[in-house]
């Protein structure tokens, strides 16, 4: 993946932006926009965060998100379909000399007379054939095709797929959207649509009271202070408890949300995952 990363950064670097201004426009911390520069999106979670960090990133030196994404889907499809036939050819490798027969050495081998006498028939029958066959008149079996050989129409139709446009071959996947279901003093209700995963992460700037649920389960019931930071995992449904909003921002699969700001009162922030 070092294509895109080098393109992101000689498009930074060409615009005179520094990691500095991105992090603080994007709220990204410099090593994780320093690994997508290099190429290395190993310190990423999961694709979700992935396509969000790259999304921001291009956002934030003026490239088109959706190009972006585009090359890196197209990238990994390209580096997968590399593995698989790398990998097969090292199993159709090992096959073979695992098939490979054991050769005996220092051992003589002696025809028995009956398969001297069948191998003898089976010389006369070939040749009996080949006489037959020289006797016959040319042209008389040119009107039966070969049976191996496909039918005309069978050839055309599929390989006319590959000249469609890369954008049809491979079209862009939809944006993730957060909708607010409900909103009051107390409780914020979201639902999360165009999405089949759903990850949400917690930046903590302050010290703030958090309870978690998921799925009705209770996952945490604990105190986080500046710099922490939580991620949690799929779910239909995820309930957060927040003792001081103010200083927690959340992101539902790359999406910041914007409403707690200035929110001084413990709240409940539902996420709800559309169906």
């Amino acid at each position: 993946m070092k294509e895109i990363g080098e393109f992101l950064k000689s498009a930074r670097e060409e615009k005179g932006i520094s990691l500095d201004d991105i992090s603080n426009s994007t709220k990204i911390p410099k090593r994780y926009l320093r690994s997508l520069e290099e190429g290395d999106f190993s310190c990423f979670s999961g694709e979700v965060y992935l396509k969000g960090a790259l999304r921001h990133y291009a956002d934030a030196v003026g490239l088109n998100p959706r190009e972006i994404i585009s090359g890196y889907e197209l990238l990994l499809k390209k580096e997968k379909k590399y593995e698989n036939e790398k990998r097969g050819q090292r199993t159709h490798t090992k096959r073979i000399e695992d098939n490979r027969p054991v050769v005996a050495r220092n051992k003589k081998k002696i025809f028995p007379p009956a398969a001297l006498i069948w191998i003898t028939l089976l010389a006369i029958v070939v040749v009996g054939s080949l006489w037959y066959l020289s006797q016959q008149p040319p042209g008389e079996n040119a009107g039966i095709p070969y049976a191996g050989e496909p039918a005309p129409e069978e050839n055309g139709g599929d390989d006319n797929n590959f000249d469609l446009p890369e954008e049809e071959l491979f079209p862009e996947p939809e944006e993730p959207e957060i909708a607010i279901v409900s909103s009051s003093s107390n409780e914020i209700v979201y639902t999360l649509s165009k999405a089949e995963e759903k990850q949400v992460h917690l930046a903590f700037s302050g010290r703030c009271w958090v309870r978690i649920e998921q799925d009705g389960t209770l996952i945490e019931e604990a105190t986080y202070v500046n710099g922490d930071t939580k991620q949690l995992s799929d779910a239909l449904e995820t309930r957060i408890r927040l003792g001081c909003p103010s200083v927690v921002k959340i992101g539902i699969n790359g999406i910041e949300l914007e409403d707690l700001k200035g929110i001084g009162n413990p709240i409940n922030i539902i996420v709800r995952k559309a169906n």
